[in-house]
């Protein structure tokens, strides 16, 4: 690292010029954060395979060499079966239940979508279409493979001989001891704070343990839960990270296709208005708020059930929600960084007021020390 502290080991390996990861659901953040001079990652669980291959083209077509990745879900903790044996394991006190969210929400029937792929239309093809996936990655030739949900170990062998380098979350410190032993390039250390699947442990008490498992290797660790700031970047700098992977601030941005009606509650919510809950997938999500979150938490709610039953249960009714734009009912997955967001900006302006209020607290660290 030369005299810039925001020149690590991510910026010299990847060739970004700021160490910030964007991680989104929209490829025109991606490819906004990357030519900024950070690393895109696009959430494609969802996509099919012409979709996520369509993406992948356009968004290197807008940012030429400049480094990106794709994060899938590859679920080590998942229940398997084909989607007759699924549905006769979830219980008919849960579909009373749903059935009950559903009239009080006064979401009406909706028509399923008639271009409906089965693989693609719910959890429980969740590993088979995360295989599709995966060939494509290989066939477009992405640089970055993040795994954002289950150990990466099992593709790290063939990703290597392909020139991919492939990046894992984790959010418990055995998790990041399995995957730095198996020779991850990344380990996203991933604290209580983040959106979207989140674990139990706060990303201060997090971050050092996972950096102190990875001294002596060659793994990179990234800091995750809470990120919206560059008061965040020189903290996780500080505490050794190469660099931070950021969701939650980019769903307020010019490009962020989420909608209007959310970007306003991010901007106008508290930090306790992100919260964990099991009710759309079975895993814990940090998520906006909402009367959807809050009816699962009500006395006389049933227990959720384990991924993919849970998100096999509630798709159509979250389908007739959504279609009836019912906006108290809906949400979107977003951490307590929501509490860094005040307005809706351009990606790139986010990148660089981060990177300069980095730069700001580091000048400051070296004038007090050179006074004291």
């Amino acid at each position: 690292m030369d005299g810039n502290p925001l020149n690590t080991k991510l910026c010299e390996e990847y060739g970004c010029e700021i160490p910030v990861v964007a991680f989104a659901h929209t490829k025109d953040v991606i490819a906004a954060v990357s030519n900024a001079g950070g690393i895109g990652i696009l959430g494609a669980t969802g996509l099919k395979p012409d979709e996520l291959r369509s993406d992948i083209r356009w968004i290197r077509d807008k940012i030429g060499d400049k480094p990106f990745g794709v994060d899938l879900l590859v679920p080590a903790s998942f229940v398997e079966g084909n989607r007759e044996d699924l549905d006769e394991m979830i219980p008919d006190e849960h579909r009373t239940f749903v059935q009950h969210v559903k009239s009080v929400s006064g979401a009406p029937d909706s028509p399923p979508p008639s271009d409906i792929d089965p693989t693609y239309s719910g959890y429980e093809n969740l590993l088979e279409r995360s295989r599709q996936q995966l060939d494509i990655l290989f066939e477009e030739k992405v640089p970055i493979f993040a795994s954002g949900l289950g150990s990466p170990a099992f593709i790290i062998e063939r990703a290597h001989q392909e020139g991919m380098k492939v990046w894992g979350l984790v959010g418990l410190p055995r998790q990041a001891r399995r995957q730095i032993e198996a020779g991850v390039d990344v380990v996203v250390a991933q604290g209580y704070d983040s959106g979207g699947h989140s674990g139990t442990v706060g990303t201060f008490t997090l971050v050092p343990e996972i950096v102190r498992m990875a001294e002596g290797t060659d793994t990179l660790v990234l800091t995750a839960g809470g990120v919206s700031s560059g008061k965040h970047l020189a903290a996780s700098i500080a505490m050794g990270s190469a660099g931070v992977w950021t969701g939650t601030i980019w769903l307020a941005t010019h490009e962020s296709e989420t909608a209007m009606f959310l970007k306003q509650r991010i901007i106008d919510s508290k930090v306790e208005d992100a919260v964990q809950s099991r009710a759309m997938s079975g895993k814990p999500i940090r998520q906006l708020r909402s009367r959807w979150s809050d009816i699962w938490k009500e006395d006389g709610a049933p227990d959720t059930l384990p991924m993919p039953l849970q998100g096999m249960l509630v798709n159509d009714v979250l389908r007739d929600i959504k279609e009836a734009n019912l906006e108290d009912w809906m949400t979107t997955p977003a951490g307590q960084a929501i509490v860094g967001i005040d307005a809706i900006k351009p990606a790139a302006e986010v990148v660089y007021e981060m990177a300069d209020e980095a730069l700001e607290l580091f000048e400051r660290a070296t004038e007090n020390s050179a006074t004291a």
